[in-house]
């Protein structure tokens, strides 16, 4: 986790427009999802800075909270839902109102 994190440090700048947090990660951080936790409480108020009406992301502290919510790739097996008609399958994405 720790290359991931040394990666991002290298690679994106000290403070960016958090409109440009997909891009600027590509995809890894998804800025709709973030502005849903700072909603909740669930970022510290440290890793945002305002301007005006935008919002900043301040990277090094707000990289060190991200880091908390990476888990290992290794996961037990995804348990399989099952339709009305007692058929196993997993939910699509697209399902849940995604692209």
């Amino acid at each position: 986790m720790d290359t991931i994190i040394d990666d991002l440090r290298a690679a994106l700048p000290p403070v960016w427009l958090g409109t440009r947090t997909d891009e600027l990660t590509g995809g890894a951080i998804c800025w709709g999802t973030t502005q849903n936790r700072r909603s909740r409480g669930e970022i510290p108020d440290e890793c945002f800075a305002r301007s005006g009406t935008r919002v900043l992301v301040i990277r090094d502290p707000f990289l060190d909270w991200w880091k908390t919510t990476l888990s290992s790739a290794r996961h037990p097996p995804v348990a399989l839902a099952r339709d009305s008609l007692g058929r196993r399958h997993r939910k699509r994405s697209c399902e849940r109102g995604r692209p």
